[in-house]
C-alpha cells in the first residue's frame, strides 16, 4: 500500500507494508485480531484525539519502522496501545490528555522525546507474549530523588540512548 490515511478497521490477522505516506486518523483492531504494520515511508504520525488500538492489547499491534522511516510522532492527545520497533526513527510523544495512559506497550527508537504530561506505560505482559522476547535491558539511567522534581518542572523530557535493548545470549 502506498498511502495509509483515514480510519482503518482490521478484521483479521493482517500484515501491511506502507511505502509512501502514513498518517491515519484511527486504527481499530477487532478483538483477538492483530496488525503488523511495516512502514518505509519517512514518517508516521497520529494527532488530535486519535486512539490507535485503544481497546486491544499491546501484543495485537506491532509497528515496524524500516530503515527509511526516520520520524514517528503522536501529538494532541493521541493514544497508543502496541509495540514500536523503529531503530532509525526519532519517536516524539507530545501533548497527553485525558487518558489514564497515553502510551501502553513498548518502544525501541533512535531517540525518544516526551513533551507535556504524556504517560508511558510498559506492558509487562509483553515479556511473555510480545515480539521482543529474549531481549534484556543492558543499560538505563536511574534517577536520584533529587532529580525527580526537575522532571515535573521541565516542559520537555528527552532521552537519547537510554534503555538500550540487546539480545540475550544463550
Amino acid at each position: 500500500m502506498s498511502t495509509l490515511n483515514g480510519s482503518v478497521y482490521v478484521q483479521g490477522n493482517a500484515v501491511l507494508l506502507v511505502t509512501s505516506s502514513a498518517a491515519p486518523t484511527s486504527i481499530t483492531i477487532a478483538d483477538g485480531k492483530s496488525l503488523q504494520l511495516y512502514n518505509q515511508a519517512p514518517s508516521f504520525s497520529l494527532s488530535g484525539n486519535v486512539v490507535l488500538n485503544g481497546i486491544g492489547t499491546a501484543s495485537e499491534f506491532g509497528y515496524y519502522g524500516l530503515p527509511g522511516n526516520t520520524s514517528v510522532s503522536f501529538n494532541g492527545n493521541a493514544a497508543f496501545v502496541g509495540t514500536i520497533y523503529a531503530p532509525e526513527a526519532a519517536l516524539s510523544l507530545g501533548g497527553g490528555g485525558n487518558n489514564n495512559y497515553d502510551f501502553i506497550g513498548s518502544a525501541v527508537a533512535n531517540s525518544i522525546t516526551m513533551n507535556g504530561h504524556y504517560n508511558f506505560h510498559y506492558d509487562e505482559a509483553l515479556a511473555k507474549t510480545g515480539p521482543y522476547r529474549s531481549y534484556v535491558v543492558t543499560s538505563w539511567k536511574e534517577m536520584s530523588p533529587i532529580d525527580v522534581p526537575y522532571i515535573y518542572a521541565s516542559s520537555t523530557v528527552q532521552s537519547r540512548g537510554q534503555g538500550i535493548l540487546a539480545p540475550s545470549l544463550p
